[in-house]
């Protein structure tokens, strides 16, 4: 029985000439995201690793306080042990640790502001940088979504007429991506790219 020959070509060769800068764009934004989620791992696992030396200090902890202690010192951990190397399963990790990351601090934004727990957290996280870290943070997805918007005008200036024909509802995204004044829906609306 004759085998016939099977050539798989290279990634460039696999994508075609019409997917050419939506693919660009996705790669660029994908590589800034993954700059963001190294910057904020690196950096917001010394404020947490940090904060957790310092709860660890409380003498008296209830239930609550040591579970989120708990957490805080094993999200923190495995943060600053992430050492990136370009292939997929150190990407997948790295968004997975953003994630984590990322979830854990929205439960501490999203406490009562009044509990006694989340004046606890937020002295030991204050203490130690939070909200210069925090601030730094906000500028950092300023930049990021100000670089997406330059790549995506790159991208609509690569078009043919029937592309963007073929891409109006992408188009018409970005055209309510860049009407939004409010940074949080702002950032909302950018994550529905990836939805």
């Amino acid at each position: 029985m004759k085998r016939e020959s099977t050539k798989v070509g290279s990634p460039t060769q696999l994508i075609s000439k019409e997917n050419q800068p939506q693919v660009q764009l996705m790669i660029t934004t994908v590589g800034e995201i993954a700059k963001l989620s190294k910057w904020l791992l690196e950096k917001g696992s010394i404020v947490v690793n940090n904060a957790v030396k310092d709860l660890n200090e409380i003498t008296v902890k209830d239930e609550l306080l040591q579970a989120n202690i708990t957490r805080m010192s094993k999200i923190g951990t495995e943060a600053s042990e992430f050492k990136l190397v370009e292939d997929e399963k150190s990407i997948g990790k790295l968004f997975q640790y953003m994630y984590d990351f990322s979830a854990m601090m929205e439960d501490y934004e999203n406490m009562p502001a009044e509990s006694k727990l989340r004046y606890t957290l937020k002295t030991a996280l204050d203490n130690n940088g939070y909200v210069n870290f925090e601030r730094e943070y906000e500028q950092k997805v300023l930049i990021l979504l100000n670089n997406f918007d330059n790549a995506f005008a790159a991208y609509v200036k690569a078009l043919t007429p029937e592309e963007k024909l073929r891409d109006s509802k992408l188009l018409q995204w970005h055209e309510d991506f860049q009407a939004e004044s409010d940074n949080e829906k702002k950032l909302e609306k950018f994550g529905e790219l990836f939805a």
